[in-house]
């Protein structure tokens, strides 16, 4: 399910300046060297199926690769609690949609074929992506003769929270920056950053850039912040001085944000831990089970870790409702 907070994202990816970042910082493919930045444009998103169910909230970019061909970034900005399994097929399918409007429009190559398309997942969900991003891993093993006829499918997956502030800091990257900006733990940190975004963000033709980047960062104190009241600002400018005024207001209820995340970090090393006995115990672990660990509280995984041996099965020991 998608967070409150999309439009905030795809706000900030309405600005060619943060698709630019995104494949320069993030993308380490060749062909991002041969494109032209300058020809980024934005297309409308909505792609409408034979059966008149359409897909409105997804961002698609296109820019030139080398000199007269277009290349498509389909650019998935959806913030799940969870990820998702079977996120390979929805982007099949929403991609499937999408050349079947090019091909509709004559929105073909030069040779009449259709336009290759990067299907890219930009994910910040506090889990880490465990899932195989390619569609046959997905799919049950074909008898031979049966699986020339397979599709096969990958997607390009950018999980935020895999990169440490070791790797973002002193990188003049805006995507790189929006990381740095979601993983600070205190005001003062978040006002450093700030104060990096301004030294950057100084030129006139920027002044949307630096709007939008705005927005998003009252949206992120207002969720951090949340016994305090922000009123509307316009400028990072503001953003920091009100940063510097309200510090110690909001110091103990950061620290607490702070203290909780760790305290799921510590259930999620102890859902792993769990997981890797229950493998020894028997066997590889059906998805099921492994989502019920992921879910389940602290309590319930050290009943779980305390009954391994008794239980008879798998099935019998994660029985919902039983320790």
């Amino acid at each position: 399910m998608a967070q409150p907070y999309d439009a905030g994202y795809k706000l900030l990816f309405s600005n060619p300046e943060f698709v630019r970042d995104l494949l320069l910082g993030f993308v380490p493919q060749a062909w991002v060297g041969q494109v032209d930045f300058d020809s980024l444009q934005m297309l409308n998103g909505h792609y409408v199926s034979e059966d008149m169910q359409g897909r409105c909230e997804d961002m698609v970019w296109r820019l030139r690769l080398g000199k007269d061909d277009w290349v498509y970034l389909y650019l998935l900005l959806e913030f799940q609690s969870t990820p998702d399994r079977f996120m390979a097929l929805r982007l099949l399918t929403y991609v499937g949609l999408f050349w079947q409007q090019l091909e509709k429009q004559g929105q073909l190559t030069r040779d009449g074929r259709l336009p290759p398309v990067l299907p890219l997942v930009l994910y910040n969900g506090l889990r880490p992506w465990r899932h195989s991003t390619r569609l046959s891993d997905v799919c049950h093993p074909a008898p031979p003769g049966l699986q020339v006829f397979q599709p096969g499918f990958d997607y390009l997956l950018i999980d935020e929270n895999q990169y440490p502030d070791s790797e973002l800091n002193g990188r003049q990257n805006l995507v790189a920056m929006l990381m740095r900006l979601e993983q600070a733990q205190t005001p003062q940190a978040l006002r450093v950053i700030v104060d990096e975004l301004r030294g950057w963000l100084t030129l006139d033709d920027q002044t949307p850039l630096r709007r939008n980047i705005t927005r998003w960062i009252i949206d992120l104190i207002r969720r951090r912040a949340s016994n305090g009241r922000i009123s509307p600002l316009s400028d990072l400018t503001e953003v920091s001085t009100m940063l510097a005024e309200r510090t110690e207001t909001w110091a103990e209820h950061w620290v607490q944000e702070g203290m909780a995340k760790g305290l799921e970090q510590g259930r999620k090393s102890q859902a792993a831990l769990l997981q890797r006995l229950l493998g020894k115990r028997f066997g590889t672990l059906p998805d099921w089970a492994v989502q019920r660990v992921e879910e389940a509280s602290v309590e319930q995984i050290a009943a779980w870790a305390e009954a391994i041996f008794e239980g008879a099965s798998l099935d019998v020991l994660l029985e919902p409702g039983e320790a």
